[in-house]
């Protein structure tokens, strides 16, 4: 138990500015945006908190762009597939059921991200080498350097630090939509808007 004058130990967070514009600098990045900015869907995977990232960031590139989005974010989705097939192969087989029914056109327009904190998520992995068998933009977002190689273009943030990995990733989601050249909106704008209600009434 703390007292008011007790030091309370402080999480170690490194650099971010300096992490976030050395990532930002990158040839790797800037493939990262010029893909992401000619594609009209994105699709973002990640295990963990990791697959919450991906979540959090589909949802606001949906929001604040004209891009349509996706993450396997359901529970029930992944057990089902990591049932049926096995945890290495979900990724890969949930990218196969959101390509089915597109053609070769559509299936060009789009781009996977990957995001691994370790490089050891085989199963991001997977789920992005078969993507480029079937011709879509791919790049991982990795925390560290990736242990598994890969075709796939990989911009490193350069951290040991699940924490700062995830909060950067998610920051650099926010980049590529500003980079697309939309707006990441400020508080004060959104808290000057009158509440929208819905009437239930009706």
């Amino acid at each position: 138990m703390t007292t008011i004058n007790q030091r309370i130990p402080t999480l170690v967070v490194k650099g971010f500015d300096e992490l976030f514009y050395t990532v930002v600098n990158s040839v790797e990045w800037r493939k990262i945006q010029d893909d992401f900015n000619k594609s009209s869907k994105i699709l973002i995977v990640g295990n963990g908190g990791n697959l919450a990232v991906a979540d959090h960031a589909a949802i606001d590139i949906g929001r604040l762009t004209n891009k349509s989005t996706a993450a396997p974010g359901s529970g029930i989705l992944a057990s089902s597939l990591i049932n049926d097939l096995s945890h290495d192969d979900w990724i890969m087989k949930w990218v196969e059921i959101t390509l089915r029914g597109l053609s070769k056109e559509s299936i060009q327009n789009i781009m996977i991200i990957g995001i691994s904190s370790s490089g050891l998520s085989k199963n991001i992995c997977n789920g992005l080498e078969y993507g480029e068998t079937r011709g879509i933009k791919t790049a991982l977002i990795s925390a560290s350097t990736p242990k598994i190689p890969g075709n796939y273009n990989t911009a490193v943030i350069g951290t040991n630090e699940y924490h700062t990995g995830e909060v950067m990733t998610l920051l650099l989601f926010y980049q590529l939509i500003h980079g697309a050249g939309f707006e990441c909106p400020c508080i004060d704008k959104a808290s000057k808007q009158d509440a929208k209600r819905i009437d239930y009434s009706c």
